[in-house]
């Protein structure tokens, strides 16, 4: 098999020549030497004074012709400053990690969701940073060992649940991951926050819904302009958004559903979507999943990402690598904009962000928890931003939500139309009365300006007993009163507990 496969489309940043990977792409940026895998795209532009380096792609919603090198030329004209670029390049969306040099700074940041992962020593190494954190740690000197907090070991071994990893510390001893929103200075080797760096202007729904379907529509056209495109679509309301945003560009598309383990012939995520293209009349193809899997590409694709795990593997290496290796695959997280854990509670604690979370009683999630909220809450308070969303995109997003998009690197190219900081701030301006999780009025309105037709089948409707249970309960407004009281069973519950320790050994 390929040895091209090992590190698919990641890139490492490092102080000196590393000799084992001379078959990558190599450009000298600032003091340092970047490699990236020959299947990841980069583009630099320098002018004596600054150097700019994009790996990945960005897209320009306004015009759908311009490639990543016009891109980059349109920034860096536009960009005398660090301060100019973060501003600047809120507009597009895209994947990307993004090396800025100037006279004074020298940084590393990426796009809205952090899909472009990136992690980073915070002492000094041969290795800088790069995509994975084994990926620094085999090619570290001096070599990098495991963590040593007893209670961030403790949380991976008996809470961790697949890839929904909390904070930014890893499972190596200095390294960390560079979380959403967030720069890396390479002089320091320190995060700071870029984002928000405005308050977020309210918009009237109408507004907003015109401004969102501009850019879905626009990225829509620019991806299916530069690249073989395929997108799934579910029953849900993310691809029923960008399907309707696809409307005039339904021949240039691939839609299909994978027919994973979990699912049937009556499962909503087929039954909805089969139907409703059966309607339109536009193919759309229900890709059956073999279970097997070559062994080497499954030794491959366990060692290219730290969380990588068997979960969907049938079908990256099955569907993406042998069928569609050549396509770029969308995909679509609109949660920022529909308020995913509710309207920002009166009383918010450690305690509630680790209940979210789902690590209630790990003392590390709780440590982590307490250090996030004291950093969050006066950036939602000064920027007008529900800390509960905040916490959500930067925690949960930033880490479960980046895995997916690194592990079909070895198959396939990912992308996501949502992920750009200009979409998100138009969406979180929005009354949050119209972003409800369950009834985002806000995407029913775009899928209605786009593609209204679209509505005539459900979104989401309920595929079990236990979805249909919780389906009445919303309906009847009683299941978000039912989801508080049991949230503030288990914090007294909590604090019962805790009282009783501080008893014991006070």
């Amino acid at each position: 098999m390929d040895k091209n496969l090992q590190y698919r489309r990641q890139f490492l940043l490092a102080k000196a020549p590393v000799p084992l990977l001379d078959h990558w792409q190599r450009l000298s940026f600032a003091e340092y030497h970047l490699y990236t895998h020959p299947d990841l795209e980069v583009c630099s532009l320098s002018d004596g004074r600054r150097h700019l380096v994009l790996i990945g792609y960005l897209f320009d919603a306004a015009h759908a012709e311009k490639g990543n090198s016009e891109i980059l030329g349109d920034i860096s004209a536009r960009a005398r400053s660090l301060d100019e670029l973060l501003l600047r390049i809120k507009r597009y969306a895209g994947r990307y990690a993004f090396l800025y040099k100037d006279q004074s700074r020298c940084v590393v940041l990426h796009d809205a969701l952090a899909l472009r992962e990136v992690y980073y020593c915070t002492t000094p190494n041969l290795v800088v940073c790069g995509s994975q954190p084994n990926l620094l740690a085999k090619y570290s000197s001096p070599a990098i060992g495991i963590s040593t907090d007893s209670e961030l070991l403790e949380f991976h071994a008996k809470h961790l649940r697949g890839c929904s990893w909390v904070g930014d510390q890893t499972y190596y001893e200095h390294v960390k991951h560079l979380l959403p929103n967030h720069c890396l200075d390479l002089q320091n080797l320190l995060a700071f926050r870029y984002w928000p760096n405005e308050p977020i202007k309210p918009l009237p729904l109408d507004e907003a819904v015109r401004r969102a379907c501009e850019f879905l529509q626009g990225t829509m056209h620019a991806v299916t302009h530069r690249y073989r495109v395929m997108m799934a679509v579910t029953a849900g309301t993310d691809t029923r958004t960008l399907l309707a945003a696809s409307r005039h560009l339904r021949d240039n598309i691939h839609f299909f559903i994978n027919k994973e383990r979990d699912l049937n012939d009556r499962s909503p995520d087929i039954r909805v979507p089969r139907a409703m293209f059966r309607e339109l009349g536009i193919p759309f193809h229900v890709h059956t999943v073999s279970p097997e899997v070559d062994s080497h590409f499954k030794e491959v694709f366990l060692g290219n990402t730290f969380f990588a795990s068997e979960r969907i593997l049938p079908t990256i290496y099955n569907v993406y690598f042998k069928e569609h290796s050549d396509k770029v695959n969308i995909l679509g997280i609109g949660e920022i904009g529909r308020t995913r854990w509710g309207k920002e509670p009166r009383t918010l604690n450690s305690y509630r962000l680790a209940y979210a979370l789902g690590y209630k009683d790990s003392n590390y999630v709780r440590r982590i928890c307490r250090e996030v909220l004291a950093e969050v809450l006066p950036v939602g308070r000064r920027f007008g931003i529900n800390v509960m969303t905040l916490v959500y995109w930067e925690q949960r997003l930033g880490n479960w939500g980046a895995v997916g998009n690194s592990e079909s690197d070895i198959a396939i190219e990912e992308f996501d139309p949502f992920d750009s900081h200009s979409l998100y701030e138009t969406l979180l301006g929005v009354d949050e009365k119209w972003s409800k999780y369950s009834r985002p009025t806000v995407f029913r309105e775009m899928i209605l300006h786009m593609w209204p037709e679209l509505l005539n089948w459900p979104v989401n409707p309920p595929g079990t007993l236990r979805d249909g249970v919780a389906w009445l309960l919303k309906r009847c407004g009683l299941y978000g009163a039912l989801r508080e009281a049991k949230y503030q069973a288990n914090y007294m519950r909590y604090r019962w507990l805790a009282d009783c320790a501080d008893y014991h050994y006070g």
